[in-house]
């Protein structure tokens, strides 16, 4: 992604597209656009789902994308109901649209998300890309604190002391010098526009619910790309790896000079490495 071109994203809201009203009456926004193996982009807390279009350009083109706004979240509406609300959810959106299997992409918080449907639901997956997981070998004690110390900030002074706090240890070192005050303040007024108060502090208090049992990324039986930044403050290279080395079918590509987003810091790469997983994937399954 270059990073002179933050200010003109894509990520308006468009009038046209449906909503999928779910059995509790949350409203979730979703788009679906592109023809192929479908892949459906789970969007993490903090980021609204339009913001992948600027991500899958290429992967677009043969694929099926299919991405939405989890409950209490930019245009989709809902009351938070705890974190598992969200695989049901997910299954709810697949099965409006008619969709038996699909690769899952999570990102950050939301790749817990696809972790918990593929265990729950694993003959709907066809395969995981899991980006920046907050997921370590040895548990999950950092994540809690920072998700503690994120909530602390946000109550302390709003939406934007919580992205000063997010900010500095999210995007790597690379990025935050070249992009410097420029990207930071186009990053922060999107950041402050698309997230309120209310909505914050319930997601944040739902991502300290999630399951700390490492053991369940055994029973993850799809195949798994684990993609993480060489500079990501939230798990390590060596972590990764390990990551990986403990789930069935899983591999883990470290990106240089990255930090927790590679989606962002490395777009090129990151459509290269999940089109191919993809394509990989598919053609397994063609000759079984």
């Amino acid at each position: 992604m270059d990073l002179a071109t933050i200010e003109t994203w894509d990520l308006g809201y468009r009038g046209d597209t449906a909503r999928h009203r779910t059995a509790d009456g949350c409203e979730l926004y979703y788009e679906l656009e592109g023809e192929g193996p479908c892949v459906t982009f789970v969007s993490t807390i903090y980021v609204v789902s339009t913001a992948w279009r600027n991500f899958t350009r290429r992967v677009v083109t043969e694929n099926r994308i299919l991405t939405y706004d989890l409950r209490n979240q930019g245009a989709s509406s809902g009351e938070p109901k705890g974190f598992d609300q969200h695989v049901d959810d997910l299954v709810s959106l697949l099965d409006h649209l008619g969709i038996e299997r699909t690769h899952l992409v999570g990102s950050s918080i939301s790749t817990l998300i696809c972790r918990d449907f593929a265990v729950r639901h694993p003959d709907r997956v066809s395969g995981l890309i899991l980006v920046g997981p907050p997921i370590s070998p040895w548990g999950s004690k950092r994540r809690t604190r920072i998700t503690r110390s994120w909530l602390a900030a946000l109550e302390s002074g709003g939406p934007r002391a919580l992205f000063d706090a997010i900010y500095p240890l999210v995007f790597g070192d690379r990025t935050q010098a070249i992009g410097g005050t420029a990207t930071y303040l186009a990053l922060r007024e999107r950041f402050l526009a698309t997230n309120s108060t209310a909505q914050l502090r319930a997601n944040l208090s739902d991502a300290l619910d999630p399951s700390e049992d490492v053991a369940m990324l055994t029973r993850v039986a799809a195949p798994t790309l684990l993609l993480g930044g060489d500079d990501d403050f939230c798990i390590s290279p060596s972590g990764l790896r390990l990551l990986a080395e403990t789930m069935p079918d899983a591999t883990a590509e470290i990106f240089d000079e990255c930090g927790h987003l590679p989606f962002f810091e490395h777009t090129d790469r990151f459509e290269e490495s999940l089109r191919d997983f993809v394509r990989g994937v598919e053609a397994r399954r063609t000759r079984q």
